[in-house]
């Protein structure tokens, strides 16, 4: 009986449970959403980011959710969701709009410096979040400039309409200076020596000339890593850096940075061999260009090198699809490393697909054509290499990347090339001095990536006390989709010749064309047409005088131009030289033939500590059917032969003393440049030279004048600063060989021009 009332009373609760869960459900469905606080932000964009709509059951999960994703989005500062019976409310606070973001005290950095760096822009939406986060980002940016005590308070100004100024209050400080480099465990090499490695500098009375003696933590890493670099290449293949620290002194004004060193055996190369399991190499061939012999001192970089010439040389015997791998033993009892350079063959690859990113502005033709490979050839790394080089002289890119990448085809491998644009235009004004041409004066307007198909426009003028000139240059580095440089250029040129009293105007142009013969070998060839007007001064030489008026030179010549330096403009490795042959004839009143040569050789020493450049020059210019005039012939003096005047060398006549030129000139010298013992940051450098050479021959017999073909030398020492206005030179000079006729100098000085 019992039993059965239980059961009864079960299934009463039960229908009862069941009608309880049936009005919830009917209770809990949402009837109406409101939006309360909503300004910026319409209904609708609200709705999307809840994914909630009526009909809906009022579930917590869900509710969480949408409270989530609406604080998700970054529109609102504060987010509530209520409930009303059935009506879902949620009330919102818009995030302010940024008014505009303002930068206090800060003078040593610009404001476009910290608006670039900051996350936080006006017309965007003001979130708290953020503005520590650049706090830190402007901190960081002052600690890179050497500030450690740099302070940085945000303040939040509340405007109408829900907007605000943010106001960055900065306290710059004093730069944290380093006050002493130091390195423990070095036996092998100096501090000072090891000081040269590094980028990060102590600081000095001359700092204000280099940004380089502030402390950055990242950039300590980096010198870390050129220590180790040094050691490897200097012998010292286990050197260990084994701590970098750098100490805050008590004032908090300057770092003592500490490098702790394990120098472990120094090595040199015991036996060099090279194996290959392709029978076809010629290995004697490879053997002899390489750049390390048994005996010399251990270098990590030369085992680099060498295998850059190795697999080079093999892609020329016809292997492009082989890998060099170094197989290093150190052989303790000896201080020796052997070294064996295994010639594999490698899986054979193609280059797929060729693709080039952002670039906006230069034209992806004018990228291909420097890129050494082609969809379908072999896949060699280094001609990847030569393309990344010949893409960045081009002087376009900020950043260039070239990156390997699977591709769809098996045996293939894609080839991206990643390039940042920078500025290829600019405007440029200088000036100077120099001893032999006195005040100088320039200004250029000069575009060198022309309507981004890497054309060149520019125009120039140079004024100074003996010269003016004014030039129009176009040039066209691919015409006809070709390898061929071509150019046109247009010139105004008035020189006051003092050393041989006469004015000579020149007008004309220039149509040169030239092109690649191979790797390092260009042919060139010019046409030029110029008009010239010859003024005598008051006792000039009867010669001279006799060449008075205006004469047309149409000249047609060629040269050979080899060049394998390492860098153009300030070259420490390689060797260059230029022959070049022109006939006047072709029209105009001027009819000879005339060749020269040129060639330099250079070789540094103890990581470009010292700079040797041995040097020659030489030219002949022979008449047709005529006496060659003053305005083509050659002189030596001052800038191509220091320790003499501007065109103090030579045929001089008797009366006047004007310096009358030659036909047939040659010169050799010796120069190097040295360290002197200062920071390489600061660009100042020792120079010497010897010169020797000598200039004769004029076709008028009947002229009154000297000339002597004796061997003049000078020799001279020099120092040259590449300053914040430009480079500076002093040069000491004396001539031990010379004739009684010849116009010496001793002294020559120059400011903010190269000469």
């Amino acid at each position: 009986m019992k039993l059965v009332i239980s059961f009864k009373i079960i299934i009463c609760l039960f229908f009862l449970n069941i009608n309880i869960i049936n009005a919830q459900n009917v209770d809990d469905a949402i009837s109406k959403i409101i939006i309360e606080g909503n300004q910026r932000v319409e209904f609708d964009t609200v709705i999307s980011y809840i994914n909630l709509s009526t009909g809906d059951s009022f579930d917590p999960d869900k509710l969480n959710r949408a409270l989530k994703s609406l604080f998700s989005t970054g529109f609102f500062s504060d987010v509530k969701i209520l409930r009303d019976n059935s009506i879902l409310i949620i009330k919102v606070i818009e995030n302010p709009i940024i008014n505009r973001v303002v930068f206090e005290g800060n003078e040593e950095i610009e404001d476009d410096v910290l608006e670039a760096e900051v996350s936080l822009k006006s017309r965007n939406l003001f979130t708290r979040a953020r503005i520590q986060d650049d706090v830190e980002r402007i901190l960081t940016l002052y600690r890179s400039e050497g500030s450690f005590s740099s302070k940085v308070t945000p303040k939040i100004i509340s405007l109408p309409q829900n907007r605000v100024d943010v106001v960055f209050e900065i306290y710059e400080g004093e730069n944290t200076i380093i006050n002493s480099i130091t390195f423990n465990g070095n036996r092998e090499f100096s501090d000072r020596r090891l000081r040269d490695t590094i980028i990060t500098r102590q600081t000095r009375w001359y700092s204000v000339l280099s940004s380089s003696d502030r402390y950055d933590p990242q950039q300590l890493v980096v010198d870390e890593n050129l220590i180790r670099q040094f050691y490897k290449d200097h012998g010292h293949a286990d050197a260990e850096i084994k701590a970098a620290v750098a100490q805050l002194d008590r004032n908090q004004e300057g770092f003592n940075i500490i490098f702790t060193i394990n120098e472990g055996k120094k090595y040199n190369y015991g036996q060099i061999k090279i194996l290959s399991n392709i029978n076809d190499i010629d290995i004697q061939e490879i053997f002899n260009k390489l750049k390390i012999e048994e005996g010399d001192t251990y270098s990590a970089a030369k085992i680099e090198k060498s295998i850059n010439i190795i697999s080079n040389l093999v892609a020329e015997q016809g292997f492009p699809f082989t890998e060099t791998v170094p197989e290093v033993e150190r052989i303790n009892k000896t201080n020796n490393i052997e070294v064996i350079f295994r010639i594999n063959e490698s899986e054979k690859k193609y280059v797929g697909k060729i693709s080039i990113i952002g670039n906006e502005r230069t034209l992806d033709k004018v990228i291909r054509r420097n890129i050494r490979l082609a969809e379908g050839d072999a896949f060699v790394p280094s001609l990847i290499a030569r393309s990344k080089t010949l893409i960045g002289n081009l002087g376009f890119f900020s950043n260039l990347d070239i990156q390997e990448r699977p591709s769809t085809r098996s045996g293939y491998s894609d080839i991206l090339v990643k390039v940042a644009e920078t500025s290829t235009g600019e405007i440029s004004f200088g000036g100077g001095y120099s001893s032999q041409v006195g005040g100088i004066l320039n200004f250029g307007i000069s575009e060198k990536n022309f309507l981004g198909r890497g054309q060149r426009v520019s125009i120039n003028a140079k004024l100074s006390e003996r010269e003016s000139d004014y030039t129009l240059n176009l040039a066209e580095p691919y015409l006809f989709n070709r390898d061929i440089y071509a150019s046109f250029n247009l010139y105004d040129n008035a020189v006051d010749y003092k050393e041989s009293s006469y004015d000579l105007k020149r007008e004309g142009i220039n149509l040169t064309g030239n092109y690649t013969l191979s790797e390092f070998t260009r042919q060139s060839i010019r046409y030029g047409l110029e008009v010239r007007d010859l003024t005598p001064k008051a006792g000039a030489s009867a010669s001279i005088i006799a060449e008075k008026g205006k004469t047309t030179l149409s000249e047609i010549s060629t040269s050979i131009n080899v060049d394998t330096t390492n860098n153009a403009l300030t070259p420490s490795e390689g060797y260059n030289f230029s022959l070049a042959s022109s006939y006047a004839g072709l029209g105009g009143d001027k009819d000879f033939v005339r060749v020269t040569n040129t060639g330099n050789y250079y070789q540094s020493y103890k990581d470009e500590l010292i700079i040797f450049e041995l040097g020659y020059d030489a030219g002949v210019i022979m008449g047709l059917s005529q006496d060659i005039l003053i305005s083509d012939r050659f002189f030596l003096g001052g800038n191509n032969f220091r320790g003499f005047e501007q065109s103090g060398i030579g045929p001089r006549d008797t009366v006047s003393n004007d310096s009358l030129g030659g036909n047939l000139y040659y010169t050799g010298s010796l120069k190097s440049t040295f360290g002197v013992g200062l920071p390489p940051e600061l660009g100042i450098r020792g120079n010497w030279f010897t010169t020797l050479g000598s200039l004769t021959g004029i076709d008028n017999s009947s002229l009154d004048f000297k000339d002597n073909s004796s061997i003049r030398m000078s020799t001279g020492l020099g120092i040259s600063w590449n300053s914040p206005f430009g480079p500076i030179s002093i040069i000491l000079s004396q001539a031990l060989l010379k004739e009684d006729y010849d116009i010496t100098e001793s002294v020559s000085f120059g400011l903010g021009t190269k000469f």
